[in-house]
């Protein structure tokens, strides 16, 4: 016979035929010629291959039937129930299941071509199946001889062999009607059972062989060929599969067969292949170890038996490199394991090379989780495997004492440690997901730990360092209470945020510092059953040093605490401007000597007391000299000025900050300092658990929600790098770093916005509620200023030099300060919360203004400038059409109008400079009018403004102005005092007051 074409790769097949010499060979006729293709058409040759496939799979199918009827019938009638072949039953199903699809598929694709044949229809390579169907052919072939080697593998045929020899021996024509003479002589049951259930069905793929060879052959460099030489190669590299599988399960079973009973029983599974064992390529391990142990290597564990102890490892989880650590002169393979690290040597070098090849084959194929096809160590489909990754995923039960003893991890790891991303899950409903680094938790995470007590889980999302919790974080109790803050060594440390559950009997609220997991430094505490508030220092969990007490009905406590209490003198102020300084009972009731002042300004000074059913008592003076200068100083009396100076308030709110810079800016640390975790505990807690109670799964730390530490985060267009300091280096002058800043602390995104949100929220929480009480305006006043100050002061740091140098000029200096550059872009956070205080604060004053806004608000146009005295040639009245009596009495709201509108926008802004700019507008909207009325231009005079500027500000009706007053006053660039600006904000000032007097407000107008 002469092959055509390149098929050098069928030689060893045609040959010879595949396996031991102990199988038979089967003969067969050539299907169909050899010669040239007939000039008819190539169906020709398609036809014939067709006709001979149909009749060959028709024999088979016969084959297969006699097999079931006379052999596995049989056999599955005689199964009976017995445990202790319980694997090998269970396996004698699954063969007769996979026996049973190769009979259908086979019968089904047979049926299909011999009906097309019938036909008399043209026959196309799609319509011959071993062709446009190789891979589920191959398939079904390859899922027969998987499941008869674990039968081979686990003595299925023995077992066979003493449930049936009975039967058998009395049927030997069942059993020899598939054997030749000389089989019926040398085999037993066990061996005749092994014979009849694979080689006729190994004889059919050879089968297929032959017919796509010689289909090849009269098809030869044609536009088809290369169709059939594709499945031709398919069939050829399953012969080599099934060849290699039954001698590797050969090989397996004999191992077994050697082994001692109990060890078998620990290591034999149907699956398991033996790879190689060190009594056939000698190998040991390092000195140090029992030179008698024997090495196994299967193709999913490394096993060492060392006496009657056996080592299991698996591959998933072993490292393997040559190592000269122990012998500088000698390699040596060095094996690593989660918990174990040895060195196995050889006298040969060429034998630890082979044990290291077979190692390193053996760990990738059970990684990938699929065998080489078709020869094992040859990769797929002939293409090589690499060396197993370095890093990779696993899973890995630890075993020795430790932190991590009975956890069972799944994840990435790196030469034997934790690395990368995975789950950690203890045998107590422990478990933890998220990030390792060198074996250890670092990065961000979530740990589940359950709490008895409460039949609950606490549920901590932070960020880890070296195996313990650093940084940012986020702790969800089981008592209700959540934690945002930052963490040290498994403790809460630095800035964080205790807050328990409305709904608790004592709902509570902490805002401040914290060192080694107790409340310490500055902070604020605040009980909602109670309408209770403190705001000072405190010291392992104590009220300790300077503080405030703020309670719901307005009152103010301050002294020095000690272990919680009160000590020493103390001052209280009250709402309606009462104070008293002296001595206080350590439950903050006024007793002993003190000085108590009213809100008229009259004193007693003496000895208080204060019993249950009494009331308050008092012996001592009572003065009412110089009771109105003491009124006012105490009204303008506010709190915390002393004790407790801004510098020292919010330090742990910086400190992070700075690391985070100092950090470099880096992705880890950007991300620690911005806060990123997952979806909230409670919510994974409701999520069930295959393995035990705890309802959290790896799964979860994929489901990552974009959720900061104190905001939720919202979609935004300014997207920022994470190199915040080159960013900043970046710009070249004083309007594109405001522009620059601008958008930083819009976005959440930002590290400049990040911190801003978070001192906004430590605002609010400090300030608002029982918080919003006016004689804590300075406080608040003090920390915005501190704020844009010290963010000016980081910002600097990172500016380029040539940007500093430009600043050292006096106008520049003056311009690049924290009221023109931070302050305009931050006020807005805090602007709610402040600007409630200045309106508690000058509640009174804009209260008598209001009146008088009141009263002026009745008078028509003309009679309120009468009222004023502005000059009539002033008046924008002339150009009406109405008689004089309508002028004077009907009129209203028509003069300076744009002037009017104008100042209303003054309290739409936060900004201070856009207030002044306003003021400044709306002054040139009353010089308009006039030079309008007077028909030239004219600049107004103090005498002519102030008149004027008084019925603007009357229509214009600002309920609050006394408070946005001060609020100007107080947050306005220091060095824009003076000039125009200056001149006009007096002059408002001078309109409050003069609206506010008596006459006015007493509609004491003139007829």
């Amino acid at each position: 016979m002469k092959i055509a074409g390149n098929i050098g790769f069928l030689l060893p097949v045609l040959m010879s035929h595949p396996g031991s010499s102990s199988q038979r060979s089967t003969s067969f006729s050539i299907p169909f010629s050899s010669s040239p293709p007939d000039p008819a058409g190539s169906h020709f040759k398609e036809k014939s291959a067709a006709r001979s496939l149909v009749e060959t799979d028709k024999t088979f199918l016969d084959s297969l039937a006699d097999i079931n009827t006379n052999v596995l019938h049989h056999l599955l009638h005689h199964n009976t129930v017995d445990q202790k072949w319980h694997s090998q039953m269970t396996q004698l199903l699954m063969l007769n299941e996979k026996f049973h699809a190769l009979w259908d598929q086979t019968g089904e694709m047979c049926k299909t071509l011999k009906r097309l044949i019938q036909q008399d229809k043209p026959v196309s390579l799609q319509d011959i199946y071993i062709i446009s169907n190789k891979t589920g052919v191959q398939e079904v072939y390859i899922q027969y001889f998987s499941s008869f080697t674990n039968f081979l593998v686990v003595e299925g045929f023995d077992y066979l062999s003493k449930k049936t020899s009975c039967y058998f021996k009395k049927n030997k024509v069942n059993l020899n009607k598939f054997l030749t003479n000389s089989q019926k002589a040398e085999n037993s049951v066990s061996v005749s059972l092994y014979r009849i259930l694979h080689e006729r069905i190994r004889e059919q793929v050879n089968q297929y062989t032959l017919i796509l060879t010689r289909l090849y052959e009269t098809t030869h460099k044609t536009a088809s060929s290369e169709v059939i030489r594709d499945a031709l190669k398919g069939f050829v590299d399953l012969q080599m599969y099934i060849n290699q599988v039954l001698d590797e399960a050969s090989g397996t079973n004999a191992l077994w067969k050697s082994l001692e009973r109990k060890v078998t029983d620990v290591l034999r599974i149907p699956e398991r292949r033996l790879r190689e064992e060190s009594r056939n390529i000698p190998i040991s391990v390092s000195p140090g170890r029992s030179g008698h142990d024997r090495i196994l290597l299967f193709d999913d564990v490394f096993v060492l038996l060392r006496g009657s102890d056996i080592h299991c490892y698996d591959l998933t989880s072993l490292w393997i490199e040559f190592t000269t650590e122990e012998n500088p002169s000698r390699r040596s393979l060095k094996v690593t394991s989660p918990e174990e690290l040895f060195t196995l040597s050889a006298k040969e070098p060429q034998h630890e090379a082979v044990w290291q090849w077979k190692l390193n084959q053996a760990i990738c194929q059970c990684l990938t989780g699929k065998r080489d096809f078709p020869l094992w160590g040859k990769g797929v489909n002939g293409r090589s495997p690499s060396s197993p990754p370095i890093s990779r995923f696993s899973a890995y039960t630890f075993k020795n004492e430790g932190r991590f003893k009975n956890a069972v991890y799944e994840g990435h790891w790196n030469k034997g440690v934790p690395h990368g991303k995975g789950t950690l899950r203890w045998d107590d409903e422990r478990n933890y997901t998220g990030d390792f680094r060198d074996g250890k938790e670092h990065g961000f995470g979530v740990c589940v730990v359950p709490r008895k007590e409460t039949e609950g889980y606490d549920c901590y999302k932070c960020h880890w360092k070296d195996g313990k919790m650093h940084g940012y974080g986020i702790c969800e109790y089981s008592n209700n209470t959540v934690y945002r803050g930052y963490f040290k060594d498994n403790l809460r440390h630095g800035f964080g945020i205790l807050e328990g559950c409305r709904t608790d009997s004592k709902p509570l609220r902490y805002v401040g510092h914290w060192e080694n997991d107790k409340k310490t430094g500055y902070g604020v505490w605040e009980s909602i059953d109670s309408g209770e508030s403190y705001r000072g220092m405190w010291l392992e969990d104590q009220r300790h040093g300077h503080g405030i007490v703020v309670t719901q009905s307005g009152l103010c406590y301050k002294g020095i605490f000690n272990s919680d209490k009160l000590t020493g003198k103390g001052i209280l102020l009250s709402e309606d401007n009462s104070l008293y300084e002296g001595e206080f009972t350590e439950d903050l009731m006024l007793k002993g000597k003190g000085k108590l002042t009213f809100p008229n300004g009259f004193t007693i000074e003496g000895v208080f007391s204060n019993t249950f059913g009494n009331g308050l008592q008092a012996s001592g003076i009572l003065k009412t000299v110089g009771h109105e200068e003491t009124a006012e100083s105490v009204a303008q009396l506010q709190m915390g000025l002393h004790g407790l100076p801004v510098e020292k308030r919010w330090t742990g709110i910086y400190e992070p900050f700075v690391e985070y810079l100092q950090a470099g800016s880096t992705e880890e640390s950007d991300e620690s300092f911005l806060g990123f975790h997952i979806e909230t505990g409670r919510t994974m807690r409701k999520t069930p658990n295959n393995n035990n109670g705890a309802g959290i799964i790896a799964e979860t730390h994929t489901e990552v929600t974009t959720e900061y530490l104190f905001c939720n985060r919202e979609p935004e267009e300014f997207s920022v790098s994470t190199d915040f300091i080159e960013n900043l280096k970046k710009q070249p002058d004083y309007i594109l770093l405001q522009q620059y800043l601008e958008k930083s602390f819009q976005s959440s995104k930002h590290p400049l916005g990040k911190i801003l949100q978070t001192q906004a929220l430590v605002f609010q929480a400090t300030y608002s509620g029982m918080g919003a009480n006016k004689h804590l305006l300075t406080m608040a006043q003090e920390e915005v200023k501190y704020h844009a100050k010290k963010l000016l002061e980081i910002i600097r740091d990172y500016l380029p030099e040539s940007f500093n140098k430009e600043c050292e000029d006096k106008e520049t200096r003056d311009e690049m300060n924290c009221y023109t550059v931070v302050l305009p872009l931050i006020l807005p956070k805090f602007y709610p919360e402040l600007f409630m205080l200045y309106m508690l604060y000058h509640e009174q004053g804009d209260a008598l203004y209001w009146q008088g806004i009141v009263h002026l608000g009745l008078l028509s146009d003309a009679k309120l400038l009468e009222f004023l005295d502005v000059q009539k040639h002033l008046w924008p009245l002339k150009d009406l059409q109405l008689t004089a009596n309508q002028r004077y009495s009907q009129v209203k709201d028509q003069c300076f109008h744009s002037a009017i509108e104008c100042f209303q926008k003054i309290s739409t802004t936060a900004d201070p400079r856009d207030k002044i700019d306003t003021l400044f507008r709306t002054f040139e909207e009353i010089e308009k009018t006039v030079s309008w009325v007077l028909g030239r231009e004219y600049k107004l005079p103090m005498d002519d403004l102030l008149p004027l500027l008084i019925y603007v500000v009357s229509r214009a009706r600002i309920q609050h102005l006394g408070a946005e007053l001060h609020l100007i006053r107080d947050m306005m660039d220091p060095c824009g005092i003076g000039g125009i600006y200056d001149f006009l904000l007096t002059a408002l000032e001078s309109c409050y007051q003069h609206i506010q007097k008596e006459d006015i407000r007493q509609a004491r107008f003139p007829d």
